[in-house]
């Protein structure tokens, strides 16, 4: 009795490989959006507390030129959020492609398949 043999099985292993690196690479740029998210949200809420807090006179210049520091590092981590949306965009994009060729060679393996257990079911 012959056994199961599909002709493009290192393809379809390869296949396997692509989505799975492209599926870490999406992974991977998801955590950085979110992290990115995080640490503006951060900043903000330092922003909200240093100018909500009482101060006494001779402090306020050092709060203002803190606060002027922390709202320009905000605007420049804001300015790069985008770019990691874009970046996560195209790793998603990658990711769907690479599982869309995938599952055409496992679609066309189980075929493949299902014909050589009618061919062996029909010869017993």
């Amino acid at each position: 009795m012959r056994r199961f043999r599909f002709r493009l099985e290192r393809v379809l292993r390869y296949r396997e490989t692509r989505e799975e690196v492209a599926l870490r690479a999406l992974r991977e740029a998801i955590r950085r959006r979110i992290e990115h998210e995080r640490a503006i949200q951060q900043l903000r809420q330092d922003c909200q507390r240093l100018a909500s807090m009482t101060l006494v006179p001779t402090e306020w210049l050092q709060r203002e030129r803190t606060l002027q520091a922390l709202q320009a590092r905000l605007q420049a981590m804001e300015e790069l959020l985008p770019l990691l949306q874009e970046q996560e965009q195209q790793a998603r994009e990658a990711y769907q492609e690479a599982r869309r060729q995938r599952e055409a060679l496992a679609r066309l393996r189980a075929r493949a398949y299902d014909q050589f257990q009618q061919e062996l079911s029909r010869l017993l």
